[in-house]
């Protein structure tokens, strides 16, 4: 055996390279994924472990049979250096990934949505010299010391790469909570998205990232939108809680102030739990939708709402891979290559099991658009809430003023806000339509707003229309709003309240609001901030000096 294993060395060498290639790509990178953002995502460890040791297994058998395939050709040709300039092709490959991963990382960009800057001379720069370092290395070892040697060696650097990768997995995974598991995942299906109530409806529909000052510019523009929104109230300034979607959409609903106390999924779970206006809804016999592609409600009493349903732990196989993989190619790739990796349509929600007979709702503006909003309301006798958080203005800015796909270099965020529009004027004409819109409170809001133009996000739209109310044109607030007033708002419109009736003992100056900012996927560490002016005077905000940190 051993006369067999010497004589076929280079080939053990590739084998042995497969594996740990493979353990590299497959194993190592979506596991430091997941604990780096395990709140982010909808499954745990344990679900994660089956797709990805499959395919850890499937890649290294396939590398192991392309190289014997490879090795029995340099035998049967008496081409020996064929196989071994293969074999360091496959080095560098793994080389070039590895640098990519771990040294040049900090040149990817953000996934927070905005806008990829491809042509980075730094990150281009930096990426082509390390390929050419690396290639030139492995070029003169092999001038100087030979193919075969040059390979031996290289195993020898991958296996000290890949003790590294492994004494740091191993730390990633006792130093976090990559293995404790999700007993509950809750997931917002699409039942019931096109149902209204001949009694009485609240809908609540968020658009993501829409700043308030800017989105009034669209409505002045055109009197079609004027007209669509007359019957509702405008509250030019207000101010929402938080820089971010995450916290800010437990805090729409409960007012409970995020301070990085627990871990935010704990938070969430409780605020919600918490949630007045949500127990004042089941009170009055409510059938309850929460429509939002992040659920991060992890109660059971979650389920109080129709269209949630609970996760199994598995997730589609082939959905899964496909986004492991865009995240791996993004992540390992030179960076010239990285645009091909289809990072944009990143999306592991896709891979969610829920009930075969209901999907997954999802937010893009065009599907919400064109399809949903499209389809007919079945109306039903029970009362009924609905809440929908669509992208509305979200990076990136790939959506014409017709809500149709466009390249993401043609579009703009002004763009954006009149797609976002034209979704409001259909979605309320949609209400009009089927005889549901007299009888429904309508909130349009958003969880932010948006970096654009010297604005910042902590002023977001807010118009709001009570059950049978009517404006010759829409009324505009001065009242001093911020995000903490919104649930017991909420409250006072299932009274039937109108929105010239609510936020009674809200000045109209002068009043001290808080905000709380953080970096994007720096939420562990927030900065508290206060002002009395408008909301939209973003320089006034002025920082108290009180740090939260987890």
């Amino acid at each position: 055996m051993k006369s067999f294993i010497k004589k076929h060395q280079a080939l053990f060498y590739a084998i042995i390279f497969s594996l740990i290639f493979s353990f590299m790509l497959f194993i190592f990178e979506p596991i430091t994924m997941y604990a780096n953002n395990i709140n982010d995502f909808w499954f745990d460890f344990y679900t994660l472990i089956k797709p990805t040791s499959i395919v850890f297994l499937l890649s290294f058998v396939g590398l192991s049979i392309f190289f014997t395939i490879v090795y029995l050709i340099s035998l049967k040709t008496k081409k020996k250096n064929f196989f071994l300039i293969v074999f360091l092709i496959a080095i560098f490959c793994f080389i070039c990934a590895y640098i990519h991963s771990n040294f040049l990382s900090g040149f990817l960009p953000s996934l927070d949505g905005t806008t990829f800057d491809w042509s980075d001379p730094a990150a281009n720069a930096s990426s082509i010299i390390t390929c050419v370092v690396v290639a030139a290395a492995l070029i003169f070892c092999a001038i100087k010391l030979g193919l075969t040697k040059t390979a031996k060696y290289s195993l020898y650097a991958t296996l000290a790469i890949f003790a590294m990768l492994s004494v740091s997995l191993i730390s990633t995974i006792a130093t976090t909570a990559v293995l404790e598991p999700k007993d509950f995942t809750a997931v917002a299906t699409s039942k019931n998205l096109n149902v209204a109530s001949n009694q009485k409806n609240f809908m609540i529909l968020l658009l993501d990232a829409v700043d308030s000052t800017h989105f009034n510019k669209v409505v002045e523009s055109n009197s079609e939108y004027q007209e669509a929104l007359k019957d509702f109230s405008y509250f030019p300034d207000t101010l929402s809680g938080y820089t971010f979607t995450r916290d800010s959409i437990p805090f729409i609903f409960s007012a409970q102030w995020n301070e990085n106390e627990k871990p935010f999924n704990e938070y969430s779970t409780e605020a919600f739990d918490n949630a007045k206006f949500f127990d004042e809804l089941a009170n009055k016999n409510y059938l309850k939708n929460f429509y939002d592609i992040d659920f991060t409600w992890q109660s059971r009493k979650a389920l109080g709402f129709d269209n949630i349903d609970s996760l199994g732990k598995d997730a589609k196989f082939t959905t899964f891979v496909k986004q492991e993989i865009k995240y791996i190619l993004f992540k390992t790739l030179p960076f010239p290559l990285k645009r091909f990796s289809s990072i944009r349509t990143l999306n592991f929600n896709a891979a969610q099991q829920v009930n075969e007979n209901v999907e997954a709702f999802t937010w893009w503006d065009t599907n919400f658009y064109h399809t949903t909003l499209k389809q007919p309301i079945t109306k039903i006798d029970d009362k009924y809430f609905q809440y929908v958080h669509i992208e509305g203005g979200h990076t990136p800015f790939n959506i014409s003023t017709d809500v149709e796909e466009i390249p993401e270099e043609e579009g703009t965020y002004e763009d954006k806000l009149k797609a976002s529009m034209k979704i409001i004027e259909a979605y309320l004409g949609r209400l009009k339509q089927n005889d549901v819109y007299d009888n429904s409170t309508i909130v349009i809001l958003a969880d932010h707003g948006f970096w654009h133009a010297g604005t910042s996000r902590v002023n977001p739209i807010l118009y709001i229309k009570g059950v049978d109310e009517t404006h010759d044109k829409m009324q505009v607030s001065e009242k001093q709003v911020s995000y903490k007033d919104l649930p017991q708002a909420f409250i006072e419109l299932l009274s039937d309240k109108n929105s010239t009736e609510i936020f009674t003992d809200i000045p109209t100056s002068g009043r001290t609001r808080r905000y709380l900012d953080n970096l994007f996927k720096s939420e562990d560490h927030m900065k508290e901030y206060t002002t009395t002016d408008n909301a939209w005077k973003t320089e006034s905000l002025k920082p108290t000096g009180k740090e939260f940190n987890l």
